[in-house]
């Protein structure tokens, strides 16, 4: 693609060879786009649409439920230590064994400079995730809501694990 443009409607550039949908950049000294007056626009024709039955009943459903990003996720504790080697395994009968061997004296050779990162990203998880913690409480604070106590099932420090 090349950085030519091409003029668009209402005095718009249009990257060159783009579609009828490709992003355009309002010309200097042109208004910027009327935000609410587009998502106004949308809304009334959502409305039409679900009026209409343009929508199945199962989206209509979905919709409904409310929208929690964490739901059904583990806390980000559950996964800030990073071990350094994982178990091995194989289920070819014959040359899984000699796999796993190599893998294991593989690890072995690069432990060294293996084990040395993974305990550096825990520390670095682990103090990213207090500092989290104390900004989520501070937050709380200032919002005045209850804040999660470590003492809560779910919020407590895993503890470093050797590998």
């Amino acid at each position: 693609m090349s950085d030519q443009t091409a003029p668009g409607p209402e005095g718009e550039k249009r990257v060159a060879g783009a579609g009828p949908h490709a992003p355009t950049a309002p010309a200097p000294g042109a208004a910027a786009p009327d935000v609410e007056g587009i998502v106004a626009e949308l809304e009334d024709e959502v409305a039409r649409n679900r009026a209409a039955g343009a929508y199945p009943a199962s989206l209509l459903e979905k919709l409904d439920i409310p929208f929690h990003a964490d739901q059904g996720l583990e806390p980000p504790e559950a996964h800030a230590v990073v071990e350094s080697a994982r178990p091995l395994r194989s289920t070819r009968p014959i040359v899984g064994g000699v796999a796993v061997f190599c893998k294991r004296v593989q690890r072995r050779l690069l432990s060294w400079y293996i084990a040395p990162i993974a305990q550096d990203q825990t520390s670095f998880n682990l103090a990213i995730l207090r500092e989290m913690r104390a900004v989520e409480q501070r937050l709380a604070r200032l919002e005045g809501l209850p804040a999660a106590t470590p003492d809560e099932p779910g919020t407590e420090t895993p503890r470093q694990g050797g590998a």
